[in-house]
């Protein structure tokens, strides 16, 4: 993988990457692991162009695809990864496309059977810092979603335009990466672009109304439990909620059930960053939302996590809860003393 020859890619030359795959031909389409809107999105928008051109599409994910996305077109087509089943493929496939993940460990052990293959990889990103394992990389931190970016990269193979179900994958990814029109980065084009996917069949009613208005009775009496746990530190900016495994296990949760919850943190008036920390049983999941200038992706970094600056995570094994909640605090405050000094500096 040291020695991959990656080229970054515009806009056009991915959309002409993809475009190449030839009719017929067998193409993997994968994401991270735990896929949210934008990851599960773009991999099934990608695998409707590519199906509805004559290519052989799969999308093979490392993960299940979670209930509350399994709405989405297409979605019941998605497999989830079985060495006995597709080990054989992965390793054989001449094309991948990857979509919304910048390293390798992200889509494990997918990735290391793809990377391993002599295949053509193409990626489709907007985190920052990507790993160099794919021919063509294309990657825009300036965008929102990977939906976002993706809106311009097919559009040019859609001469009749988006379909109703690509439309549909794509909005439900910039909607649910942007926490609903909300985050940074959501300005005029984004809105321009959204239009056309719901001139095109993207029913906003019923994206909200499917993510967010299913909730199940027990993930409601977990969240009221998340915000019972919620404590403050460094003079109330820092809030902090954390679940034990006996939590989630009480209430039948998994981690797909706890999306989401750390957001409530940053509705505290003088609060700039806001993290659960859930322990999952294999590892404890750790995950971090911030505004202004607190940047989160550094501190999730630097427990092997990333993510984008006001969003990130990490996942942390063999330590405790109370030690990983005890070291996240610390691990804040130390960042909060540099930047403060840093701006005091001359």
């Amino acid at each position: 993988m040291m020695n991959l020859q990656s080229t970054r890619c515009s806009a056009t030359e991915v959309s002409n990457a993809i475009a190449s795959i030839p009719e017929g031909t067998q193409c993997c389409v994968t994401t991270h692991r735990n896929a949210d809107g934008d990851a599960l999105g773009s991999a099934l928008a990608v695998w409707h162009v590519l199906r509805g051109r004559g290519v052989n599409a799969r999308v093979i994910l490392p993960t299940p695809v979670p209930s509350n996305l399994a709405w989405l077109p297409g979605a019941n087509s998605a497999e989830v990864y079985d060495a006995a089943v597709h080990n054989g493929y992965l390793e054989s496939v001449p094309t991948a496309v990857v979509v919304d993940l910048n390293t390798a460990a992200r889509f494990a052990p997918v990735s290391d059977l793809l990377i391993r293959s002599s295949g053509y990889r193409i990626v489709v990103d907007h985190h920052v810092e990507p790993e160099l394992f794919a021919q063509c990389i294309h990657v825009n931190v300036e965008s929102p979603a990977t939906c976002a970016i993706l809106v311009d990269v097919l559009k040019s193979m859609l001469p009749d335009g988006f379909s109703k179900e690509i439309a549909q994958c794509l909005y439900t990814g910039i909607y649910t990466d942007t926490g609903g029109f909300r985050f940074p980065r959501t300005d005029g084009s984004l809105f321009r672009a959204v239009g056309e996917l719901v001139d095109a069949g993207a029913d906003p009613v019923l994206t909200h109304e499917q993510l967010y208005n299913q909730t199940p009775r027990s993930r409601l009496v977990l969240l009221g439990k998340a915000l019972a746990s919620m404590q403050f530190y460094h003079q109330g900016a820092t809030a902090v909620m954390a679940l034990s495994q006996s939590d989630l296990t009480s209430h039948g949760a998994t981690s797909e059930d706890l999306d989401g919850f750390v957001h409530h943190t940053l509705s505290i008036a003088g609060v700039d960053a806001g993290i659960l920390i859930a322990d999952l049983g294999p590892n404890v999941k750790i995950s971090f939302r911030s505004k202004g200038e607190m940047y989160v992706r550094d501190i999730a970094a630097s427990y092997g996590g990333g993510g984008h600056v006001y969003a990130a995570g990490a996942r942390v094994e063999g330590l405790p809860l109370d030690d990983v909640v005890t070291s996240v605090i610390e691990r804040v405050g130390l960042y909060r003393d540099s930047a403060r000094s840093m701006r005091s500096t001359p």
